[in-house]
């Protein structure tokens, strides 16, 4: 899950070593670990990035006219 810090106060907040992540850093962590900053002010929860196609030209479809 990812969040965002929003604030830091120490080198390990509640028990997450965020001693290499400044304020504003975008953190990959487990779901307990992100529910847990959020739950605590220290971060806030970031939107799932979900692309199916990512990468991938989009198919464009054309209707057959019947004439």
């Amino acid at each position: 899950m990812r969040v965002r810090l929003t604030r830091k106060l120490a080198e390990r907040l509640d028990g997450v070593d965020v001693s290499e992540c400044h304020v504003g850093d975008e953190l990959d962590l487990s779901p307990a670990n992100a529910r847990l900053l959020v739950a605590e002010r220290w971060a806030v929860a970031l939107a799932e990035r979900r692309h199916r196609n990512q990468g991938r030209p989009r198919r464009e479809r054309r209707r057959k006219r019947s004439d």
